[in-house]
């Protein structure tokens, strides 16, 4: 099985690499930005079956990710993993708005995000 290509987009280093490890290990292609302009440009450029993506950025945020991939010829599936808590608002809002899954960190199973994944790419 081809596993998916990844972006993730996160400005917490530390969650990022541990996204990348995880990831890595498991012979997923990720590629990972702490900055959502640079983000967006590793989109455009590799391709990705996925993006994740944090919400609250400086600069580039989730919701403008989530509207610039929405615009983009082979629009990736975009998840949402986020520490932004409104009892549930934004996650409606932006499941509505056409983000595939929404996450909150901290995260509880990174199996649980791999599985995601992966149905992500088969439900096309």
């Amino acid at each position: 099985m081809i596993k998916p290509k990844i972006v993730a987009i996160d400005d917490e280093v530390g969650f990022i690499d541990m996204l990348s490890n995880y990831f890595s290990i498991r012979g997923y292609d990720i590629n990972v930005s702490v900055r959502g302009v640079n983000g967006i440009e590793m989109i455009k450029q590799k391709n990705p079956d996925v993006v994740l993506c944090d919400l609250k950025m400086p600069g580039i945020d989730g919701d403008e990710v989530l509207r610039l991939t929405k615009s983009m010829q082979n629009s990736p599936k975009l998840i949402f993993i986020t520490a932004y808590d409104d009892g549930g608002k934004t996650k409606d809002r932006l499941l509505k708005l056409g983000a595939y899954a929404y996450f909150d960190k901290p995260i509880a199973s990174l199996k649980a995000l791999e599985d995601i994944i992966n149905k992500a790419v088969n439900d096309n």
